[in-house]
């Protein structure tokens, strides 16, 4: 497995879920990391405290509030965000915005919102990134789809969602296909029913009933599984399900 030591990572959604976790991890890897989140700086402060305790490299974590919304998403390309990413050898984006209606309670903005979010945003960034990572021979991109989106399906409740993430699938393996020789490799990891702090415990004890095993995944599991994906460069195009074996 690589080490990270000198190499620049941006965690797209970073700030809390699997997003700290995984952040924590690259930090502890070596990583210089830019934690992005949308809300809240105290939580991107209290893990730039977390990181800076478990880094080798000490003081080099930064955190970026930035809201990402569809109404803004234009604003992108010229935000201190898209700067980062442009900079960055390691991209993680593990920002996309859940939704769970029928097709006939999915409103027009609904469709907009889900799919510019969840597969134009990873789609914009992976795109601005490319430069870089083809200049210095050498990129890791890893995007987090949704469970069981890693082939065409039908979708009971959440069809605008699992389709926006099931072209996030087409997108890691056609960055894949093109990049690979340039050193760049581009996973997806789709993690199941996940414990984060989102979600309150009633909520984890439905979803742990679901679950094969009667519990949740921890979000450092799935975190440890993405930094396999970072790590190993023999692995590109992969879509990784981590949702123990779960299935409606």
């Amino acid at each position: 497995m690589e080490q990270f030591t000198g190499k620049k990572a941006v965690v797209i959604g970073g700030s809390g879920g699997i997003g700290a976790a995984l952040s924590l991890k690259l930090a502890q890897s070596g990583a210089q990391v830019l934690v992005h989140g949308g809300h809240n700086q105290d939580k991107i402060n209290k893990l730039l405290e977390r990181l800076h305790h478990v880094s080798p490299s000490q003081d080099t974590h930064q955190g970026l509030l930035q809201e990402l919304s569809a109404e803004r998403l234009q604003e992108l390309p010229t935000s201190p965000l898209m700067e980062e990413i442009r900079a960055s050898d390691i991209l993680c984006v593990a920002f996309g915005p859940f939704l769970q209606k029928s097709l006939e309670d999915t409103s027009p903005q609904d469709w907009i919102s889900t799919t510019l979010l969840n597969y134009a945003l990873p789609g914009i960034c992976v795109s601005a990134v490319l430069p870089h990572m083809k200049a210095h021979r050498w990129g890791r991109i890893l995007l987090f789809g949704g469970t069981l989106t890693h082939s065409v399906k039908g979708f009971l409740t959440n069809a605008a969602y699992g389709g926006a993430k099931t072209a996030l699938c087409s997108l890691v393996k056609s960055t894949a296909a093109q990049y690979s020789s340039w050193g760049i490799t581009c996973n997806g990891i789709l993690p199941g029913l996940t414990e984060t702090e989102y979600q309150s415990a009633d909520q984890l004890t439905v979803l742990a009933k679901k679950n094969p095993s009667g519990s949740v995944i921890p979000a450092d599991r799935v975190a440890q599984a993405a930094m396999n994906l970072l790590s190993i460069k023999e692995i590109n195009g992969a879509l990784l399900n981590v949702d123990d074996g779960w299935s409606p």
